[in-house]
């Protein structure tokens, strides 16, 4: 992290991985760096390992209808062949409603609200409306066209299975989730590589 450092013995990462993924067949899918990820933001963000389990449930069930964003392969090298699965937190609430106001909605929902009058009498019935419609209908469209969005889950296909490598951020830059992947996941899934090439070419137009 940039402010401290973050460990975990592996003894005490199982005793986490079967706390949390219990499902033999499942945790056998998961990297030690995936669960290491989950550990992490759990302890510097808040961010409850559930959270993220909803999702790879969720991916796991063949992704039935719901609010969040599906599963999509990454189109450029170096992540070409790999899988991202965005997973839902409260902390990414904030920017799912800017997302869902867009450029002037902010601008349309205090009209809306207050009315067109240049002098209005601002109550707190108004104020108390304005912030319930700030905070729901941009989330509540978001949901409806299945965009709420997060941050990654990383993962590996292969015969139709779903292999978990980690957890990044959009801002990551690909290079760097690459090398990581390279460098902490090849001993957990020795034919990464030919998965990612078999994806890549399914792929190709």
């Amino acid at each position: 992290m940039p402010d401290r450092t973050i460990s975990i013995s592996r003894d005490r990462l199982a005793r986490f991985r079967k706390l949390y993924v219990p499902d033999r067949d499942l945790s056998a899918r998961m990297s030690e760096q995936f669960l290491f990820d989950m550990y992490v933001l759990g302890v510097a963000y808040g961010i409850s390992p559930f959270e993220i389990l909803q999702s790879v449930r969720h991916l796991e069930a063949g992704e039935p209808p719901g609010g969040i964003k599906p599963a999509s392969m990454f189109s450029h090298p170096p992540l070409r062949g790999l899988w991202h699965k965005h997973y839902f937190s409260a902390r990414f609430m904030p920017h799912n409603i800017l997302m869902g106001l867009g450029g002037n909605g902010l601008e349309r929902l205090i009209v809306e609200t207050m009315g067109s009058s240049e002098s209005p009498v601002i109550t707190k019935d108004i104020i108390s409306e304005l912030a319930r419609r700030v905070a729901n209908e941009p989330l509540e469209m978001r949901h409806q066209q299945g965009k709420i969005t997060g941050e990654w889950i990383i993962f590996a296909r292969h015969s139709g299975v779903h292999y978990y490598l980690c957890l990044s951020t959009h801002d990551t830059g690909d290079q760097i989730i690459h090398d990581q992947i390279m460098k902490n996941c090849l001993k957990d899934f020795p034919k990464l590589r030919s998965w990612m090439d078999e994806q890549a070419s399914s792929a190709a137009p």
